[in-house]
């Protein structure tokens, strides 16, 4: 605030100088609206952001972290799942607050036969064991696996990225979630196309990963510029948080994008 009354001021001794305007004229008061003003640069210009963009110099990619609804952002998008992809709702081993949950509900009207039948279909081929102990579906697949789940106009990637336990808890590991983020990679180079792509703050919430946020956001991003270096299969990575995450974890997208820029390695 004292800068900017500093560069008014000075404006004003310019104008002074040139005899546009006589010093010897302003009011005693000078000072109020000066400061006034100020006050609402320094308020205008200082908001809390809610998105910062980066632009990788040299690549062909951008990334952006913003705080949101990840549902509502245009693009495809990353859903993060358990290794049986279980959907079911009613029954409680998907939370309806969850983001699985919550694209159940808002995208597929809760019909999550239909959401079943595209990720049967997906993963027909894919390689999986039995599992006698689990508390839903018994077709186990591997960390990292992906199936593609749609609606017209939009492609949803179900990423196998957390356990559940026999009672219906979810389990991840930082190496799992490192697993799950490679595996999206290779799965939208070899059956995806090059659009945007939004991702959560994968493990941070039912995942129950110990990491701060800000490192999560790190982690998706330099995976994401080693899973490029070789090929481009997105032009713009968005990684959203969401709001009450935001304001309960003070995230600072200031220091993210510092982050990006002084310390991602391309």
């Amino acid at each position: 605030m004292l800068a900017i009354v500093g560069a008014i001021w000075m404006f004003m001794e310019i104008m002074d100088f040139l005899s546009i305007y006589k010093q010897a004229q302003y009011s005693g008061f000078a000072i109020i609206p000066i400061l006034l003003v100020a006050i609402v640069i320094v308020v205008v210009t200082r908001r809390p952001v809610s998105r910062i963009t980066y632009r990788v110099p040299g690549r062909d990619y951008t990334f952006e972290v913003k705080i949101g609804d990840l549902l509502k952002e245009s693009g495809d998008v990353v859903i993060s799942s358990n290794t049986t992809f279980d959907t079911n709702i009613a029954s409680g081993l998907i939370a309806p607050d969850s983001l699985q949950g919550q694209l159940a509900v808002t995208v597929f009207q809760s019909n999550t036969d239909a959401i079943d039948r595209q990720l049967d279909a997906g993963l027909q081929n894919v390689p999986c064991t039995d599992r006698t102990d689990a508390p839903g579906k018994t077709r186990e697949y591997a960390i990292g696996t992906v199936a593609k789940v749609g609606v017209p106009g939009k492609t949803y990637y179900f990423v196998a990225m957390s356990q559940l336990n026999e009672h219906g808890t979810a389990k991840s590991t930082v190496r799992g979630v490192e697993d799950a983020l490679d595996g999206v990679w290779k799965f939208i180079a070899n059956q995806g196309e090059l659009r945007t792509l939004v991702l959560p703050l994968m493990g941070t919430g039912r995942g129950c990963l110990a990491i701060p946020r800000k490192k999560m956001i790190e982690r998706i991003a330099q995976s994401f510029a080693d899973a490029s270096k070789e090929k481009v299969f997105s032009n713009r990575l968005v990684i959203v948080v969401r709001p009450e995450d935001a304001e309960r974890f003070d995230i600072n997208l200031f220091e993210v994008r510092d982050y990006l820029v002084r310390s991602l390695h391309v």
